[in-house]
Parts: structure tokens; C-alpha cells; sequence
């Protein structure tokens, strides 16, 4: 039985009755089968052909500590429209995937400028993958655990592995940590902890998270959402009668398990392995909630939170504009009135893990510094 039917097969357990479980486990099986289809966007009246930088390489070497944003940078105005030009070889189930020592060639094929991977034949090779016929069986796989990431994973990792954004309200009904077999205030591995609530599953791996702050949508000041950070892991060894669940911690993660603190399943990283930047096609403008890990402004390598979730179509890979808002002036030739200015570009944001009305987002660029009310829009198709 694989991982994702066992997931299935545990939550299904008529023990586990909270709305929480069911939501982070349709997000899990979602994250694990989920994958980007790389397909190329025609050019027409309203969408036309990216503009290639006129110093773009003919020719270019990855390395390693590349992000697929660096080169599409390298090649393009908009790295976001990098998917238009890169050469599909439809004889390989990820075409899309570059890995450190790749040559990048570009070429000019049927009129159009393309760049795709260098397999020893130059620009003819590349035109030979493109007008190959499809194939009728199986296709090469390639692997997506060395390729190049579109954006530094060192930078996002603690948001991708340990943090959620769940419901207060479903996050309220999980079982709660009672006390430690010691009574003692910081745990470590091996410590034996003690969780009441909903009966847990004896043998069932689970995290524990500590609660953190609620997320204020700035503009409604409704609570959206409730970031929780997971600080350990543990196995269920027993279940009392009474209800009280006797966990094994098996991991800790640089922070004391408190009493209070939430139990339930541990789902794990729920991003897709391969996504590439693209224009976000959400329904709505949004703005920055917050910015990550500090109490001033973003910059680029920064992550911020946005009021952009997957209740919006917000996605892994949705590049947005970040906009600061124009100050107030006053015309000196109508009585001193207020006027406010236009909006201005102020940076880019990439999302890279999104929750229901929530989503972590990776400052791709900034012009000035990113503030929390700042605007976000999908760029401009240039």
C-alpha cells in the first residue's frame, strides 16, 4: 500500500472526526499528485511574443545554486513568460527540467526564438526534438530531485516544511498536548507526551504545533486564517480509557513542546515538485498580510504572506506585481487640495505554497522596499 492510500486509510478512521484532518488531507493528496503541465502560450494581438533581452547568451552553462528564475532573467524582460520559449522535447515526460551542467543554446526555429538544451547537435537537434512525431508509447522519465528549483529552496524551507495556515475554528477541535510523562518544560526525543481530545490512532505518526498569531486581512479586518508551526513529531503508543493518548516523541524541531499545543496527523510539504513562474490568474487584486520572520520591510529574497489563497485560484508558481500605493500631495493651483498619485511597481512576488484564503509568497525582485498593505497585481503581459 503506498504512502497516499495509507493517509486515506488512517484519517478515514471514525476517530477522527475533525474538520481540520479532513482539509490538510485533501491538500496533501492534492500537493502529491500534482504536477505543472508545461504547455506554450500562443502569440496573438493581446499576447505578444516575449521580448528577448538583447544581451541574452547564445549560450549558457548552469551551475549549481541556479534558480530557473536567474536564467529566465538572463533571457527575458518578463521571466515569467520563460515557458513560451523554452523547447519542448515531447519525447521526455519533464521536459521542463534543467539540471546543473545543461548548455542552453538559443535558436531561431520556424521564426520564432526558442532556448532548450544543448544534447551535442547545436540548434538542428533542437529543431529535431520539436518536429518529432509524439510518441505512441512510453516516454523518457527524468527525475525532478537535482533539477534546478525556480527559486532558492534555502530561503522558503522552514515555510515549506513546518509552518501551516488552517482554520481557528477547525484547528480549535484537535486534540491538545495535557502534560509530559516528566512534567518537565522542554522535551526532546524519546520524551513521552500526553494529548486529550479526539482518541488518536495507536502506531499513527502525528505533529505537534504550537499556535502563533491570527492573519487580519487588512482591508476587511476579518481573521483569515491562523499560522501554526509544527515543533515535534511523535508516534501514539497507547489510549487510555478515558480518552488521554500517550505520545513517544520521535523528532523535535528547535522549539519545547508546550501544554496546549495541537496534535494531528503530520502531512508534510504539500508544494508540487515541479512548477514554473507564470502569471497568476487569480480573481481579485490582494495585498501583503505580512512579511515573514521580521517586523520591517521585504526585500528581494524575503517571504511574504498575501490575502491570496486557493479560494482565490492562487497557486504554487502565480507571480504577482507588488504595487506601493502613491502618496498624498497637495495642488498648490487648486486651493491646496489633496491629491493622491498613481500607484508605482515596486517589486515581484512569487507564491509557492498556498493555503484556503492564504498564501506564502518569495519576493522575486524589489525596487523599493515591500511593506504590509502593499498592492498586488498579475504583471502585465509584456
Amino acid at each position: 500500500m503506498d504512502k497516499t492510500s495509507k493517509m486515506t486509510k488512517s484519517l478515514s478512521n471514525n476517530t477522527v472526526k475533525s474538520p481540520l484532518f479532513r482539509r490538510l488531507l485533501a491538500a496533501s493528496i492534492a500537493g502529491a499528485i500534482l504536477t505543472t503541465a508545461l504547455t506554450a502560450v500562443p502569440a496573438s494581438a493581446n499576447n505578444p511574443e516575449p521580448t528577448i533581452k538583447a544581451d541574452a547568451p547564445n549560450r549558457y552553462t548552469v551551475k549549481k545554486g541556479d534558480t530557473l528564475w536567474d536564467i529566465s532573467g538572463r533571457y527575458l524582460n518578463s521571466p515569467w513568460r520563460w515557458k513560451e520559449i523554452w523547447a519542448t522535447n515531447r519525447q521526455i515526460k519533464n521536459p521542463h527540467l534543467i539540471y546543473p551542467g545543461d548548455t542552453l543554446i538559443m535558436c531561431i526555429i520556424q521564426g520564432k526564438t526558442l532556448v532548450g538544451v544543448d544534447t551535442g547537435e547545436g540548434c538542428a537537434g533542437i529543431e529535431r526534438q520539436l518536429n518529432a512525431p509524439a510518441p505512441t508509447q512510453s516516454v523518457t522519465i527524468t527525475e525532478s530531485a537535482n533539477s534546478i528549483p525556480p527559486i532558492p529552496l534555502s530561503a522558503i524551507r522552514h515555510w515549506l516544511d513546518n509552518t501551516l495556515i488552517v482554520n481557528p475554528e477547525d484547528f480549535a477541535t484537535t486534540p491538545y498536548v495535557l502534560a509530559s510523562k516528566n512534567r518537565n518544560l522542554i522535551t526532546a526525543k524519546g520524551d513521552k507526551i500526553y494529548a486529550k481530545g479526539v482518541p488518536l490512532i495507536v502506531g499513527q505518526r502525528y505533529g505537534i504545533y504550537h499556535e502563533g498569531d491570527p492573519y487580519v486581512d487588512p482591508k476587511t479586518q476579518q481573521v483569515i486564517g491562523l499560522e501554526v508551526t509544527q515543533v515535534a513529531a511523535g508516534v501514539v503508543t497507547s489510549v487510555a480509557a478515558n480518552g488521554v493518548s500517550s505520545i513517544q516523541l520521535t523528532e523535535t524541531l528547535g522549539k519545547e513542546v508546550r501544554e496546549g499545543d495541537r496534535v494531528f496527523v503530520e502531512l508534510g510539504n504539500s508544494v508540487p515538485p515541479v512548477f514554473y513562474p507564470a502569471p497568476a490568474n487569480v480573481d481579485r487584486g490582494g495585498l501583503i498580510v505580512r512579511v515573514m520572520g521580521s517586523i520591517g520591510s521585504a526585500a528581494k529574497g524575503s517571504v511574504v504572506a498575501i490575502n491570496l489563497g486557493s479560494n482565490n485560484g492562487a497557486k504554487p508558481g502565480d507571480v504577482l506585481t507588488v504595487y506601493r500605493r502613491g502618496p498624498m500631495v497637495r495642488d498648490i493651483r487648486d486651493n491646496d487640495a489633496a491629491v493622491r498619485l498613481p500607484s508605482e511597481p515596486a517589486g515581484m512576488v512569487m507564491v509557492f505554497k498556498s493555503f484556503d484564503n492564504i498564501s506564502y509568497a518569495y519576493v522575486l525582485s524589489s525596487e523599493l522596499p515591500l511593506n504590509k498593505g502593499d498592492q498586488l497585481l498579475p504583471p502585465p503581459n509584456l
